[in-house]
């Protein structure tokens, strides 16, 4: 199998000046006020299908992906209806294509989404892998619980400013600490900025 990899983090190039090749730049994790001020839209979502071809820039050939999304509650900003991420990578036949960091999706995945120049840039979550929460029900409790792209838990919305491997103080302060519920993250995005509040509960 042909496995490209872009090793791609500066989310302010648009997709006019990607270079298919290895680039060594990094996101820096924002602080939640930031994350939620940065993004275009915030949404929770269910992803419907997950469409991948091939596309072509200055002579170069690269796969990219279209995410459709259900919406399933608007948080901050407008959506668009339907709303499709278009991403670059993916996977047609033996050849895939991936961006380093960037989360993968999967048909059935619910998640918290931060939203920013979809269309405009290689990957449109805000701070790529920082702008993606995956939703999950508790087996005993019922509750929606959220995770960081990683799969880690969310025990704060302050956590969004943490490197990736780093254990939240809430958890360290109180191992018996349980995750977010979506509910109140949801809460914590609506008190920080402007909010749509267009629900489909579900």
């Amino acid at each position: 199998m042909l496995h490209r990899r872009i090793a791609f983090f500066g989310l302010a190039l648009s997709l006019l000046a990607l270079p298919l090749r290895s680039l060594a730049t990094s996101v820096v994790a924002p602080d939640f006020g930031s994350l939620v001020g940065q993004s275009d839209y915030v949404v929770r979502a269910v992803v419907k299908s997950v469409t991948c071809e091939w596309r072509e820039h200055n002579g170069q050939q690269y796969i990219a992906s279209k995410i459709e999304l259900e919406v399933r509650e608007v948080i901050k900003g407008t959506p668009p209806s339907p709303l499709v991420l278009d991403v670059v990578g993916g996977k047609i036949g033996d050849e895939e294509l991936t961006v380093e960091g960037a989360p993968k999706f999967l048909v059935g995945d619910e998640d918290i989404l931060f939203v920013q120049g979809n269309g405009r840039q290689v990957y449109p979550l805000t701070a790529m892998m920082h702008g993606r929460y995956p939703i999950f029900r508790d087996a005993k409790s019922g509750e929606r619980l959220v995770l960081r792209s990683n799969g880690m838990p969310l025990y704060s919305e302050q956590d969004v400013s943490l490197p990736m491997t780093k254990l939240s103080a809430v958890k360290e302060q109180d191992p018996a600490a349980k995750p977010m519920t979506a509910d109140n993250f949801i809460r914590k995005i609506r008190e920080a900025g402007p909010d749509s509040r267009h629900t489909q509960e579900n």
